[in-house]
């Protein structure tokens, strides 16, 4: 892939633990990388979960791999046009593995 198709730049985030002023323990994102993307969105779909209906939309976010983009997991999430995306998949996009490509989601918890 060419550099010029890598147009969106995006955030990678990981949930750390931090003390709060009274001793307890939180979860809270801290960005990991950031590095640039071609984020491909697909059409909305709608769902009916626990009586309500959710709306979500998915994207493939294609990244090159780096020593800073291998250590990305399903866990952590990104954020990308000024939306947060949890990621639900990350696969090889070619057979030399010079990119990954990252299924995620937007529109619903993590």
């Amino acid at each position: 892939m060419r550099a010029g198709s890598l147009r969106d730049r995006i955030t990678i985030q990981r949930q750390t633990e931090t003390t709060d002023d009274y001793g307890n323990t939180v979860g809270a994102w801290a960005d990991l990388v950031s590095v640039w993307a071609d984020v491909r969105e697909t059409t909305g779909k709608e769902k009916v979960a626990a009586g309500r209906v959710e709306a979500s939309r998915t994207a493939t976010i294609r990244v090159r791999k780096s020593s800073a983009t291998a250590g990305i997991t399903e866990a952590d999430r990104l954020t990308a046009r000024g939306e947060t995306w949890n990621i639900r998949s990350i696969a090889q996009a070619d057979r030399k593995g010079v990119m990954l490509d990252l299924l995620c989601e937007s529109g619903v918890s993590t």
